[in-house]
C-alpha cells in the first residue's frame, strides 16, 4: 500500500538522482564546453575559407568572361561582314543568349535583318488544324504541303521561305505573305530591321529540361532546321552546356538528314560558343555543312579551323 513513508523516500530519490545528475554535470560540463568552442571555431574558420574561395572564384569567372568576350571579338573580327542575318529563337531559348548571339552578328560585321520568336503552339498536337488552316491560303500554294504535312514541316517551309534566301535583294511579295499569315495566327513574331532576304540563319534553342522534351516535338524542331537550311546556311546554338540529353542539338547530332546539313554548337551559353556560332556561320556561307562543335557528345572540335575562310 502507498503510504507517507513511500513519499518521503520517492522525493529523497528524486533529489538524490538530481544532486548525482549535477555533480556529473559539473565534472564533465567544462570539458564538453570547451569541445563545443573548439568545433565552433573550427565552424568559423571553415566558413571563411569557403567565403574566401567564393569570393575567389567570382573573380576568376569574372576574369574568363572578359577575356572570352574581348578575345572572342578579335577572333571572330569581321568574318560576318555583308552577311544579311536572321536569329530565330525556338520556344525556351534563353533570352540572354539571343540577345548574345544577336549582339555578336552585329559586332562581327552582320546586319540582323530579322528576328523571329517560334511558339510553342507551333509544336502542340492539339494546334495542328489551326496550323493548317493558318497556312491555307493560296501564298503557300507552291510549297507542296500534302495532307500528313506535320505542323513543323509546314511553319518550317512557310517561315523559310518568309525570310530566307542566298540570293541578294529584297524580300517578294509572297515571303511578306507569308509573314503576315504566319504572325496573323500567332505562330510566329518576326522583328523586320530590313526588306532583305536572310543569307544565314542562327537558331538558338532552349536548355536541356526536366522532364525532357518528347522525341516526337524534337523532329518537328529538326523540321524547322532542315526548312530553312534549304534556303540558307543554319547553325543551330545550343545553351546546353548543362546537358544535352532531350536537346534540339543533340537530336540534330543524331539525325542523318539533319546532321549532315545544319551546324551545330552546344556551349552557347559561353562567350566562346557564341563566338563559336559566329564561326559556324561562316563557315556554313562558305559551304561547309553539317560540322558540329562545342564539349559534349558528338561534336568535332571545339571551334572550326582557323582562319575560317
Amino acid at each position: 500500500m502507498i503510504n507517507f513513508r513511500y513519499h518521503i523516500v520517492s522525493l529523497m530519490a528524486v533529489f538524490l538522482a538530481l544532486a548525482v545528475g549535477i555533480a556529473a554535470g559539473v565534472s564533465i560540463g567544462a570539458p564538453v564546453e570547451k569541445g563545443v568552442l573548439d568545433q565552433a571555431g573550427k565552424d568559423r574558420d571553415e566558413v571563411t575559407a569557403l567565403r574566401a574561395e567564393i569570393d575567389r572564384r567570382k573573380v576568376v569567372d569574372q576574369y574568363r568572361q572578359s577575356y572570352e568576350l574581348e578575345a572572342g571579338a578579335v577572333l571572330a573580327g569581321t568574318v560576318l561582314a555583308g552577311t544579311r542575318v536572321a536569329v530565330v529563337a525556338m520556344p525556351d531559348a534563353p533570352a540572354d543568349v539571343v540577345q548574345a548571339v544577336t549582339t555578336a552578328t552585329t559586332q562581327a560585321g552582320g546586319t540582323v535583318v530579322r528576328e523571329v520568336q517560334l511558339k510553342e503552339d507551333v509544336f502542340n498536337p492539339n494546334s495542328a488544324a489551326e496550323v493548317a488552316d493558318a497556312l491555307s491560303g493560296p501564298e503557300t500554294a507552291a510549297l507542296n504541303f500534302g495532307a500528313e504535312t506535320t505542323p513543323g514541316t509546314r511553319v518550317g517551309r512557310a517561315l523559310a521561305r518568309a525570310i530566307a534566301d542566298r540570293a541578294v535583294g529584297d524580300r517578294d511579295a509572297q515571303a511578306q505573305q507569308l509573314d503576315r499569315a504566319l504572325t496573323r495566327a500567332g505562330l510566329v513574331t518576326i522583328s523586320d530591321t530590313s526588306p532583305a532576304w536572310a543569307q544565314l540563319v542562327l537558331v538558338v534553342t532552349a536548355t536541356a529540361s526536366t522532364p525532357a522534351v518528347l522525341p516526337a516535338v524534337l523532329e518537328e524542331h529538326l523540321q524547322i532546321d532542315l526548312a530553312l537550311q534549304e534556303r540558307a546556311a543554319v547553325v543551330l546554338a545550343g545553351p546546353n552546356s548543362t546537358g544535352l540529353e532531350g536537346t534540339d542539338v543533340l537530336a540534330a547530332r543524331n539525325s542523318a538528314a539533319a546532321g549532315s546539313r545544319v551546324s551545330t554548337v552546344d556551349v552557347a551559353d559561353l562567350s566562346s560558343g557564341v563566338t563559336t556560332t559566329i564561326l559556324a556561320g561562316k563557315e556554313q556561307l562558305g559551304g561547309r555543312l553539317g560540322r558540329h562543335y562545342g564539349a559534349l557528345a558528338q561534336a568535332d572540335a571545339p571551334l572550326p579551323e582557323l582562319p575560317v575562310r
